[in-house]
């Protein structure tokens, strides 16, 4: 298959199944990939900021002299952007080859197995990210779940060395389930034996994420109140430390926008630290296992990650810092006056309201938005637009279905919003710039399905031509 070909046969799999299961994955894994899977691992999931933390924790791994693999998702221009060596997507003549040779492995495999058939798309792609990332040769890879966790695809490789889970709210009911506990049970299925875990969630999630670490005794450093890292061990809390140090640090050196981007921040800097205390461990001890009781290890405590960090060269560290990159989230475009984030459930929405109220106190939002019919508009609404605002409302294109126009104008009305409809997000684009008041400023939200069809508008091939224009608030 040439690269076009092979994403056809991409978006011809299988979709994510209602009822998820790890079998597939996991047999697929044992007879093909054992060897490519088996790769020292930063797994990070959570309902918002997973991207993100990805993304710092990639940069500053790599400023620290590691060839790093990241596999994110979703895209929003091409396919390629999923996977990432060395902070460069991978080129398309690869990934036709990858897909091609994933495709005959996956079909024989199906064949083998009709109990379970081929692979599905998600699966497909987290394939050729190990395969990938094998042939690459990669230090470590930063992973971000794909959905929940429990069942995600993702969690079939073998040697994760750090799990991070950024946060927990509503978001995917239809699959995780209707309660913060229901889909804290989901997120914190990647959670593995002996391996630390990373968080940001707190209250009820807290206490799901608490309750399966200590099943499986794996200890536990959760942010309290954004300023304390707190450990705990099978279940009880053991040692606390400040995580002012840390956050003085990324006030002052990350590129991305938005208070809510210093918690992924530090959660990605604890991340790597745990990573970088295991990584020596594993290689002087070389054990078969990242895992400290394998290891015979005492987690260290909070203030051990901190001076972790803080025994980097802080130079290098600063710049892995500012270099950091995550299109589509808090991403101003200068030349065209427009903010783009890709917000599409009621905890984002609620981040992108505080960082316009803080950053454009003076400035009405002047909104484009498109909404899965899979999510819960109305509360993205309520927590995103307030009165006698205007927003342009319009329907995606794509396979999946779209929030009709009729109802997001429904919603709006209730809130006491100025909203209209447009053909398609391009029209609406067009018409907020030829409108907009001088006290107005554009934002386009609600999904990703809006902003991939904004950067396509506006002429952009790769995600990266968006940074062409300085982008910067």
């Amino acid at each position: 298959m040439n690269y076009l070909e092979a994403k056809t046969y991409l978006e011809s799999l299988a979709p994510t199944l209602s009822r998820p299961t790890l079998d597939r994955m996991n047999r697929f894994v044992a007879a093909y990939l054992s060897q490519e899977a088996d790769i020292p691992c930063i797994h990070i999931g959570g309902t918002n900021g997973k991207g993100s933390t990805v993304a710092i924790a990639d940069s500053v791994l790599r400023s620290r002299g590691y060839k790093v693999g990241r596999f994110t998702g979703p895209h929003l221009l091409r396919w390629n952007e999923r996977f990432h060596v060395d902070g460069k997507a991978i080129s398309d003549e690869d990934f036709a080859r990858l897909a091609t040779k994933l495709r005959d492995m996956s079909e024989k495999f199906g064949q083998e197995n009709k109990d379970v058939g081929p692979l599905t798309w998600f699966e497909f792609l987290t394939a050729m990210a190990f395969m990938h990332f094998a042939e690459c040769k990669i230090d470590v890879a930063v992973v971000e779940v794909g959905l929940g966790g429990r069942f995600d695809a993702t969690t079939a490789r073998t040697n994760p060395f750090v799990t991070a889970i950024t946060n927990v709210s509503l978001d995917h009911t239809h699959l995780l389930g209707d309660t913060v506990e229901k889909i804290a049970f989901e997120k914190a299925g990647i959670i593995e034996p002996g391996i630390s875990v990373i968080t940001a969630c707190h209250d009820a999630a807290l206490d799901e994420v608490l309750r399966v670490a200590r099943e499986k005794m794996s200890p536990v450093y959760a942010l309290a109140n954004n300023d304390q890292i707190v450990l705990y061990i099978n279940g009880k809390r053991e040692a606390s430390s400040p995580a002012a140090p840390l956050l003085s640090l990324l006030k002052e050196n990350l590129s991305l926008l938005g208070n809510h981007q210093i918690q992924n921040g530090l959660l990605a800097l604890l991340a790597v630290a745990k990573f970088l205390i295991v990584d020596k461990d594993v290689k002087v001890q070389m054990s078969g296992s990242s895992s400290e009781i394998a290891l015979g290890k005492t987690p260290p405590s909070p203030e051990e990650l901190v001076d972790v960090i803080y025994k980097c060269d802080m130079e290098t560290l600063s710049a892995g810092l500012k270099n950091v990159r995550w299109p589509g989230r808090l991403q101003y475009l200068q030349n065209k006056d427009i903010l783009l984030d890709g917000a599409h459930n009621p905890a984002g929405a609620q981040a992108l309201r505080a960082f316009l109220d803080q950053k454009y106190p003076g400035f009405r939002p002047l909104f484009v938005i498109s909404s899965f019919e899979t999510k819960d508009v109305r509360q993205l609404l309520s927590s995103l637009v307030h009165k006698g605002e205007r927003v342009f409302v319009a329907e995606a294109k794509g396979r999946r279905s779209s929030h009709s126009k009729e109802f997001l104008l429904h919603c709006l009305t209730l809130l006491g919003a100025k909203g209209k409809s447009f053909p398609s997000i391009a029209a609406a684009v067009d018409a907020a710039r030829a409108s907009k008041e001088r006290d107005e400023f554009i934002v386009i939200s609600g999904s990703f399905a809006a902003i991939k069809e904004t950067m396509q508008h506006f002429g952009y091939t790769y995600v990266e031509d968006s940074y062409l224009s300085n982008t910067q608030v």
